[in-house]
């Protein structure tokens, strides 16, 4: 599993140290996952995180490093994580004054060489240099120091293709530290590169499964889905610094299971001429993708149930997998129901392969949320859900019109009310009207002098068709309310 991550990759570490905090994994599975994690430590100088893992237990307030803010990602770790010093590894002080000392000299000879191409102006120098003290810092450990060396770098950027290498390692260090804003402003930064982005279909394939990962992490699964499904198939392990070609396949098909429907499904993702091929990475999925499409419940439950372990130890799925679960298993027994108009609770959760408790609390929910199709009731007594029968559909639909009618009547009577009124005020010259020097009273003559009403009787004279028309509506209404009664 580990070995399909860039081996120099903080993702690597990450995930290995995810499992040894969350897996009930056995005791030889966390020592491995020790040893290597030790291994890489040792052969990379990452110094902080060799401390985190190894080093004492953090006290209690305690502000806690870039490293362990990436990794808690989830709930606390599993009771049966333990120390690596209960397995036997020990806490090698001179190891790290050894890598503290050649550490300090290496940054010193990067800042020294940065001020003497500061002090030539040498754009190029400045910026390869800032990319150098970004990688010294990311091996050691010190991700937000690497993300602020890195995004100077920017400055110094002389043309697209610099600026979108620069956005790109920003984008790893973003996801590394789980700094999802950061990500999102950079990846639409990239975009902007258009020629780099028509002409490197490599580089936009990884915007585009950056972008994925971020609407995952806002829960946006119908998005992040079709965005996974419409990545290139020549992205395998180009970008396995943060996804391998298994994890684009076990992301977008989970995500497309949970949140599109039957025919998105077999568009996008089984007949997709860019997905069904990473299926074959991960049968299971693929074999649960297609038991949903051919509406056989009960496989493709049991098969994402045997994916369940591994799921809960992925460091992007984990906070997410029992909500997208949920989802996939109400999905199934709304499709499940719509064929019929009466189903036996107990047969459904003989099918779904549930308590008859539970299945019938989830109906409960669902209907409850308005998610079931044909307004169904439960009967407790028989265990049975039945949808509305056609004569109290009809009732309802009735009730619903006639709710509707008799609103629109209501405001019928007060429109017309209101506009007799008004052409009864225009007749007999009644008219109350602002103006710019004084306010005028016309009562067939006017405050401060003026004329009669002539306009206003005019005006009358016009709308009395009008008038007449209203009239004849409002004698008819009545009748249009009788059918309320019907």
């Amino acid at each position: 599993y580990i070995s399909r991550y860039d081996k120099t990759s903080e993702t690597k570490l990450q995930r290995l140290l995810f499992i040894a905090k969350h897996s009930s994994a056995q005791e030889d599975i966390l020592k491995s996952c020790y040893e290597m994690m030790e291994d890489h430590c040792r052969e990379h100088g990452n110094v902080k995180r060799y401390k985190e893992i190894f080093g004492p237990d953090h006290k209690e307030g305690e502000t806690p490093t870039d490293a362990s803010i990436a990794t808690s990602t989830t709930d606390s770790p599993s009771s049966s994580s333990s120390h690596p010093s209960t397995l036997g590894f020990h806490y090698d002080t001179a190891f790290l004054a050894e890598k503290e000392s050649s550490s300090a000299h290496q940054l010193d000879n990067l800042e020294a060489q940065l001020k003497t191409a500061q002090v030539h102006l040498t754009k190029d120098s400045v910026r390869s240099i800032y990319l150098k003290m970004g990688e010294f810092y990311k091996a050691r450990g010190e991700l937000r120091e690497a993300l602020h060396k890195v995004k100077r770098s920017q400055d110094y950027c002389t043309n697209h293709r610099q600026n979108g290498q620069v956005c790109l390692m920003v984008i790893e260090l973003g996801i590394d530290l789980r700094f999802y804003n950061e990500v999102r402003i950079y990846i639409t930064k990239a975009e902007h590169t258009s020629d780099l982005l028509s002409n490197d279909s490599e580089f936009a394939s990884k915007l585009a499964a950056a972008s994925a990962l971020v609407s995952l992490s806002e829960s946006h699964y119908a998005d992040a889905a079709l965005k996974f499904a419409s990545l290139s198939s020549e992205l395998t392990n180009q970008f396995n610094s943060v996804l391998s070609a298994e994890d684009i396949a076990l992301y977008g098909g989970l995500l497309g299971l949970a949140s599109l429907d039957r025919q998105s499904l077999q568009s996008s993702l089984l007949d997709s001429t860019k997905f069904k091929g990473r299926l074959e990475l991960v049968p299971p999925l693929r074999d649960a993708l297609r038991h949903y499409v051919r509406a056989e419940y009960k496989p493709c439950l049991s098969l994402l149930s045997s994916l369940l372990p591994q799921l809960r130890l992925d460091i992007h799925l984990a906070s997410h997998i029992d909500t997208l679960m949920e989802m996939i298993r109400h999905r199934c027994i709304i499709q499940y129901f719509i064929p019929y108009n009466t189903a036996s609770i107990v047969t459904m959760a003989q099918t779904f392969g549930m308590e008859m408790e539970e299945m019938e609390a989830t109906l409960v929910k669902l209907i409850g949320e308005g998610r079931m199709p044909g307004r169904p009731r439960i009967d407790s007594l028989r265990k049975m859900v039945s949808t509305e029968s056609v004569r109290n559909t009809e009732r309802r639909k009735r009730r619903e019109m006639e709710g509707k009618v008799k609103k629109m009547g209501e405001t019928f009577v007060r429109e017309t009310e209101g506009m007799i009124l008004r052409m009864s005020c225009l007749d007999h010259g009644l008219v109350v009207q602002n103006d710019a020097k004084q306010r005028t009273f016309r009562s067939g003559g006017t405050w401060g002098g003026g004329g009669g009403g002539g306009n206003e009787i005019d005006l009358a004279s016009k709308l009395a068709p009008l008038k007449n028309l209203l009239n004849d509506r409002v004698e008819s209404f009545p009748h249009l309310l009788r059918l309320e009664g019907r």
